[in-house]
């Protein structure tokens, strides 16, 4: 191990001078020896081409269908082979298959669709310009307002379900909030199939400030024998030209060009958009976060520079950074924009986030949040925020993530910070990067568990990541961890011991049942995200990520469903309450048509009353005179949607903070003789209370503020 004197030595070839904070240096010279010394987990040949062409071979196939393997990783439980289904030459977008292997055991598992129906062969009875109206109107001006860029549009085959449509696949943006997504519009009848987000954005609070840097830290770059900075891994360009009306870099340039003795030496100037250190920063960075993936998972990116190397682009005008096309040449690149004194190029953490988003989009054959009978399914896109936290994490082994991109001059503060503990599903808000907090604060919990740590933790997550369908909740993405988890016992690549701490981690945040009802008995206050606009078929009803319950055992007399907070964007933005006893409340979706085509969208459709509402307050009281009157013995469901009154006109968005409480009267016990043998009768009737026939009781409920 270094001593904090001593230069880091990393790498070799041409020396540089990256500039950091004095309380960073130790840390990243902690990091780069660590991650130097880290060994193979796996062997990085894994089954052998003519086994994996023979059990691809060997699976059912529909007809027409060619699967080849795209990529082959590793990872502490094996080897996972991802398979592409084309039918006719094409490639079924959400059809990935991966195929799990136990070293030893030979072919484990296989996870994805292998039954697939495909549509008749003719041309689209849907034009181009059509499909981007739907597209248009139905999703994107769903999501927000204004655009990033002009929706692109090509056709394609898309899976859902167990059946291939012929789509159109459409590019669309919205520019508040910032969202991209591919929407997915079927060919023939204009209807919305499906829609997968494109954009991953790093959110902060920045403040005028310039990085707190007090020294400069000597280390090498990795295989640099030219005048640019660029290798096999990474390469950087500043961006001369950014068209902030369509979040596009229009015009690009390389401003860190080496000295006559082929080094990199730059004054910092986080202000300026000419500033070399910011592509240094970058660059050396993007290089060491691609090669750590690569080294533990056999990762690398199927973009970029012939086909390797992930692109940077720095130096233009945004106070964000984000994982997309950020040129318009179709290859997605990390971008870091700067702004206020603060440029995001500066932070490895928000480096090692966005190239974590590049990861799971390639390894995962996910979507994005769309709906289920409980209401609005937002796992995937937190997952994905979630995991891009978690191996940003695993890297630099600190909770805090992006110290310097969220902090300033006037105080101190971290885009996120994953220390305190958060529970599946009471923590579930409904915006991807707060419900990504859950995922990767279990993480977070496993990395500093002094048994386990960040390479153990790693395993365990990119195992689950492959398991995942474009349909996965917090609940099954559990179910896939602990599977993961199980497997990396099988493979002795953890000892029972790990395997009963991590399982007890997964158990303490929730995962290992976290389902879509959130139970107010024991004074949970849960607090989630409201959506609702009003469009041209009247007020759309955009429900809640999570139903909530309240038991009636027997003996209760009353109980009470409250909103203890209510903030929204608009005094005509309120709520309404779906109720239901004995079962949760069913979504069904219905077909909205409009001049652009069709799509579906929920609607509660097995409930036994609904209550509107515009103001915090008792909003449900049931009881043996209300009606109807309560039933002793019952569990109640509430689903929420949010309610635009008619006159809110386009979209609005809250919060809702939700409480309930019950008053139950106890079962009167028959008094006991004495002699009967009772040992602990004395106690439980003296004091004032022995003479009380009846005692209402209502439960202490917990105040939680968010």
């Amino acid at each position: 191990m270094e001593t904090p004197g001593d230069p880091v030595p990393l790498f070799a070839r041409v020396l540089i001078t990256p500039l950091l904070s004095a309380n960073e240096t130790s840390m990243h010279r902690l990091l780069l020896v660590c991650l130097l010394s880290l060994p193979t987990i796996a062997s990085a040949a894994g089954p052998s081409s003519s086994i994996v062409l023979h059990d691809i071979e060997a699976l059912p196939a529909p007809d027409g269908v060619v699967r080849t393997a795209a990529r082959q990783l590793h990872w502490g439980g094996g080897h996972l082979v991802q398979v592409e289904q084309r039918w006719r030459g094409e490639v079924v977008e959400g059809s990935q298959l991966t195929l799990s292997y136990d070293d030893d055991a030979g072919l484990r598992d296989v996870f994805g669709p292998l039954e697939l129906g495909f549509p008749p062969v003719r041309d689209p009875d849907v034009s181009a310009d059509d499909a981007v109206d739907a597209a248009v109107h139905g999703w994107a001006d769903l999501q927000g307002d204004g655009e990033l860029w002009p929706p692109r549009v090509e056709l394609a085959l898309f899976r859902e379900g167990a059946l291939v449509h012929r789509a159109w696949a459409v590019d669309v943006s919205v520019a508040e909030p910032v969202g991209a997504w591919r929407v997915y519009i079927d060919a023939h009848d204009g209807r919305l199939l499906g829609a997968k987000q494109q954009l991953w954005t790093a959110q902060a609070e920045v403040y005028p400030s310039n990085p707190a840097a007090s020294e400069l830290t000597l280390v090498e770059l990795n295989d640099v024998d030219g005048d640019e900075l660029i290798n096999d891994y990474a390469y950087v360009h500043s961006c001369t030209d950014f068209n902030d009306q369509y979040w596009q870099c229009e015009a690009k340039e390389k401003q860190a060009i080496a000295d006559e003795d082929g080094n990199f030496f730059f004054d910092p100037a986080a202000s300026s958009s000419d500033d070399p250190m910011s592509e240094l920063q970058m660059f050396f960075h993007l290089d060491l976060v691609a090669r750590w993936f690569e080294d533990e998972f056999g990762f690398r990116t199927d973009f970029g520079l012939s086909g390797d190397a992930v692109e940077g682009i720095v130096n233009f005008d945004l106070m964000n950074a984000f994982y997309g096309d950020a040129d318009g040449d179709g290859i997605p690149e990390v971008a870091f924009g700067q702004g206020g004194g603060i440029d995001f190029a500066y932070d490895a953490d928000v480096v090692y986030h966005e190239f974590g988003h590049g990861v799971f989009g390639s390894v995962v054959d996910s979507g994005s949040g769309r709906f289920d009978e409980y209401g609005r399914l937002v796992a995937p896109s937190g997952l994905n925020e979630g995991s891009a936290d978690l191996f940003s994490l695993a890297i630099t082994g600190d909770p805090m993530l992006g110290e310097y991109a969220g902090g300033s001059a006037l105080g101190s503060g971290a885009i996120r910070d994953l220390e305190p503990d958060r529970t599946c599903p009471d923590d579930i808000y409904g915006e991807s990067h707060r419900d990504g907090e859950i995922w990767a604060s279990m993480g977070w919990n496993m990395i500093e568990d002094e048994e386990l740590g960040g390479q153990v933790t790693a395993h365990a997550y990119f195992g689950a990541l492959s398991r995942w369908t474009d349909e996965v909740t917090f609940g099954s993405a559990g179910e896939a961890l602990m599977d993961s988890i199980d497997d990396l016992l099988e493979t002795g690549f953890i000892t029972a011991d790990q395997h009963d701490r991590l399982m007890g981690h997964v158990e303490a945040a929730g995962f290992d049942d976290c389902g879509r009802v959130i139970a107010l008995d024991d004074g949970a206050e849960p607090t989630q995200a409201m959506y609702g606009r009003n469009g041209q078929n009247g007020p759309m009803l955009f429900p809640l990520p999570n139903q909530f319950s309240i038991d009636a055992p027997e003996g209760a007399v009353e109980i009470r469903f409250y909103v203890e907070e209510l903030a929204t964007s608009d005094p005509d933005f309120g709520f309404k309450v779906h109720v239901r006893r004995g079962e949760h409340v069913v979504h069904a979706f219905e077909e909205i048509e409009g001049p652009w085509g069709t799509f579906l969208f929920p609607y509660p459709d097995e409930f036994d009353f609904s209550v509107e509402g515009f103001d915090d307050g008792k909003v449900v009281e049931l009881n043996e005179d209300s009606d109807p009157p309560l039933v002793p013995g019952a569990t109640y469901y509430f689903s929420l949607t949010g309610f635009p009154d008619e006159n809110m006109g386009g979209w609005g968005w809250g919060e809702i903070t939700l409480r309930g409480e019950a008053d139950i009267i106890p079962v009167e016990e028959e008094p006991i003789e004495e002699g009967d043998g009772c040992q602990t009768c004395a106690s439980s009737m003296s004091g004032g209370s022995a003479g009380l026939a009846l005692l209402l009781l209502v439960p202490a409920v917990a105040r939680r503020r968010r």
